[in-house]
C-alpha cells in the first residue's frame, strides 16, 4: 500500500511538471518527466513492477495527449520491462550504466512512437528532425536523471 502511494504520487508530481513547467517543448525538444519516472521505477523495482508502471503511466498520457489509446501505454510498457530487465543483470549502482540506459529507453521510446504514429497515419516519418528531437530529449533526460541519481545517493548517505 505504501508503494502505491508513493508512486501515486510521484507520477502526479511528474505529471504535473510535465504539463504546467515543460509544455509542449517546441524546437529544442523538451525533457520526459513521465519516462524518467518510468525508467527510474523499472531500475529500482524490476521489470515486472517497470512493465506495470510504465502500462500505467503510458495510459495516463494517452488519455490527455494521444489521438489514440495505446501508444504511450506500449511503448513506456517496454520502456520499464527494458530497464527493469537491464537492472537485473547488471550491477545497479553505476551511474554510467544508468546514464546509457536511460538515453536508449529515451531514444526507443522516440523511435517506437514516431514509428507508430506513421503506421497509425496520424503524422508524417521525418527522420532529420525526429532524430534531432529525440536526441536532444534523451540529453535532457540523461542530465535529469543523473542529478536524480545523485540526490538519491547524497539522501541515502552514499556517494559513488
Amino acid at each position: 500500500m505504501k508503494k502505491l502511494a508513493v508512486f501515486a504520487i510521484l507520477a502526479t508530481v511528474a505529471f504535473v511538471i510535465q504539463v504546467a513547467v515543460v509544455g509542449g517543448g517546441g524546437k529544442w525538444g523538451r525533457p520526459d518527466f513521465l519516462l524518467i519516472l518510468v525508467v527510474l521505477w523499472g531500475w529500482e523495482r524490476g521489470w515486472k513492477e517497470g512493465l506495470l508502471v510504465g502500462f500505467a503511466i503510458g495510459l495516463i498520457n494517452d488519455i490527455f495527449f494521444s489521438p489514440l489509446l495505446g501508444l504511450n501505454a506500449f511503448s513506456l510498457s517496454l520502456i520499464g520491462y527494458l530497464s527493469g530487465e537491464i537492472r537485473e543483470r547488471v550491477y545497479q549502482g553505476n551511474v554510467v550504466l544508468l546514464l546509457v540506459t536511460m538515453g536508449v529507453c529515451s531514444l526507443l521510446d522516440g523511435f517506437t512512437l514516431s514509428l507508430l504514429s506513421f503506421l497509425f497515419r496520424l503524422s508524417s516519418l521525418v527522420i532529420g528532425r525526429l532524430t534531432y528531437l529525440v536526441l536532444l530529449t534523451a540529453l535532457y533526460n540523461c542530465g535529469l536523471a543523473f542529478l536524480i541519481f545523485l540526490a538519491r545517493s547524497l539522501w541515502r548517505g552514499k556517494v559513488y
